[in-house]
């Protein structure tokens, strides 16, 4: 699954040193984004407004993610695949939402 292609893409970028800004705002969103992975996991029992809600806050910290990729992407060493490969998912995601939620 494309979720485990992102987590096993930041393992070698934890022991970078990047500048800082950079790094910390990368880590926070990607704990974010596991977060919100496992809360849209939790949600697909509930109602669908509920569902909705948690898969639209998960695009969303997708797209703030890419945009750290593409705002960081010298000092985190990302190369264009990495960009590529995220915005794939930024793309499945958003098209799953919009499938399964009608926007």
């Amino acid at each position: 699954m494309k979720h485990h292609l992102l987590a096993a893409a930041l393992v070698p970028l934890l022991a970078v040193p990047a500048f800082a800004g950079c790094n910390e705002d990368f880590m926070a969103q990607t704990k974010a984004v596991s977060a919100l992975q496992s809360a849209r996991l939790s949600s697909l029992a509930a109602p669908q407004a509920e569902k909705c809600a948690a898969h639209k806050q998960l695009v969303d910290a997708y797209v703030k993610l890419g945009d750290i990729y593409k705002t960081c992407q010298a000092d985190l060493r990302l190369r264009d695949s990495d960009l590529q490969d995220h915005q794939q998912i930024v793309t499945d995601e958003q098209k799953s939402y919009a499938e399964d939620c009608g926007a």
